[in-house]
């Protein structure tokens, strides 16, 4: 009961957090093109906005994964009984965590090797920009865990 209380109050604050930087994103991009078009170009909001898009699109890839949104190939599943295709689809979960894995690795080694680096124009360290990898893969991580739960349930006739 506990755990679906913070699930359910983490999914809001990151729905929020995602909508809010997305928001702040178009303003950085489109104050630029406002102040290029007067011939005054900051430095610092390519930069700026490059940080708020990496971290809007790992958020926004675990919202999509949560609600079954990524494109995929279906075609298969379609034809194949129900539980095969929820082990289709627990396998097809593990090669994807197998993945994640991958990215936390090397995602959290880019975080390393970016300290002491800055992002142009402003003095915010680049790695709060790589560290979206890493964190965004492990709130998919969790999330891809807590889809292969929910199937396995359903598989042993546990339905939530």
């Amino acid at each position: 009961m506990i755990v679906e209380k913070i699930r359910v109050g983490w999914i809001k604050i990151e729905e929020s957090l995602t909508t809010w930087l997305l928001l702040l994103l178009v303003g950085l991009v489109f104050m630029e093109v406002v102040v290029r078009a007067f011939g005054s170009p900051t430095t610092w909001s390519v930069g700026l906005a490059q940080l708020v898009f990496i971290w809007v699109i790992f958020l926004g890839a675990n919202q999509a994964l949560r609600n079954h949104a990524h494109v995929g190939v279906d075609a298969i599943n379609y034809f194949l009984k129900p539980k095969l295709r929820l082990i289709t689809e627990m396998i097809m979960n593990v090669l994807m965590i197998l993945f994640l894995f991958f990215l936390i690795y090397y995602g959290s080694d880019m975080v390393i090797s970016s300290t002491g680096r800055l992002i142009t124009g402003t003095s915010i360290p680049y790695w709060t920009v790589t560290l979206a990898i890493p964190i965004g893969s492990v709130l998919m991580l969790l999330t891809t865990l807590g889809q292969i739960w929910g199937k396995w349930r359903r598989m042993q006739g546990k339905v939530e």
